[in-house]
């Protein structure tokens, strides 16, 4: 998972989760890690600014250059209050469609504390993209 010590407004966040993924990755082959083993996630919310967090989700299939399932963990982040103020309990709608956004964008996890209802959205979503 992308973490930085502390959010910095001024880099290219995309930028910095690519090197941080490659830089992985390296380690992970030297060390034997197969790569069926691996899973990248860009850690929406750890160290990063709202706006930064908002990016990495919209841009999401930059990182499916990897060729490495990507997983989403956006529920109840804090860059949804930013957007649309609302404790972390009441963030449902924002969860939802950051987690809609993301596998449209190629997440093929989702980590979720509102687990029905987010499965539910990604049926329907899923439905609807198919009868087109």
């Amino acid at each position: 998972m992308h973490n930085r010590r502390t959010a910095d407004p001024d880099i290219d966040i995309m930028a910095d989760i690519a090197a941080f993924f490659s830089r992985s990755l390296a380690i992970a082959e030297r060390t034997g890690i197969a790569r069926a083993q691996i899973v990248l996630d860009p850690g929406i919310g750890f160290g990063k600014t709202p706006e930064q967090s908002i990016t990495a989700i919209a841009r999401l299939s930059e990182l499916k250059a990897y060729g490495l399932p990507l997983l989403l963990g956006a529920s109840r982040k804090r860059f949804i209050d930013k957007v649309s103020p609302a404790p972390p309990d009441q963030r449902l709608g924002g969860s939802i469609a950051s987690h809609l956004i993301g596998v449209a964008n190629g997440a093929m996890i989702v980590r979720t504390h509102d687990v029905a209802q987010t499965v539910q959205a990604l049926k329907i979503a899923h439905a609807i993209r198919s009868a087109q």
